[in-house]
């Protein structure tokens, strides 16, 4: 009788001590699974703040001040630009004007992404020639940018 008595001591003593141990461990597992939850809400909240791309092209533009002349320098600017595939959530509208509250596009006409850029075809018909374009990108993470480009251009005189 003592022995069966001693023996279920000493396996409940066995199985108590092993509760004890992956009660620790439990603690300790949920502590780092803590630690990573709060590394990872800042790493989100910090990517919430800037612009995300899904992808990245990089454009060589020539200088407008170029001759084009013998011995004379050529000038440009090596430009990255990131844009987002979504073509949704990715838009340049050619427009003839806006006006807001509520927003409305005059004229409007959606330029095709190919690789990164829109392109599009004025005439210069007039000495000089205005157009503006409506800018839209966001994506499903990061802030989303909207503005409005305006430009001209002119007949060169000799």
């Amino acid at each position: 009788m003592n022995k069966s008595i001693i023996i279920v001591l000493l396996t409940l003593m066995i199985f108590s001590c092993t509760d004890i141990n992956q009660s620790e461990n439990k603690i300790a597992e949920i502590e780092n699974l803590r630690a990573e939850n709060d590394s990872l809400k800042k790493i989100v909240a910090e990517i919430n703040n800037k612009y995300v791309f899904d992808s990245i092209t990089v454009r060589d533009i020539p200088s407008y001040k170029n001759t084009y002349k013998l011995n004379s320098n050529i000038t440009g600017e090596i430009v990255f630009v990131g844009y987002n595939n979504d073509k949704q959530n990715t838009n340049v509208i050619m427009i003839d004007s806006i006006s807001y509250n509520p927003k409305k596009l005059y004229n409007p006409d959606s330029l095709i992404l190919r690789n990164g850029g829109f392109h599009y075809e004025k005439k210069l018909d007039t000495e000089r020639i205005y157009w503006k374009a409506e800018i839209q990108t966001k994506h499903k993470y990061g802030k989303k940018f909207e503005g409005i480009l305006s430009n001209t251009a002119q007949v060169k005189k000799n």
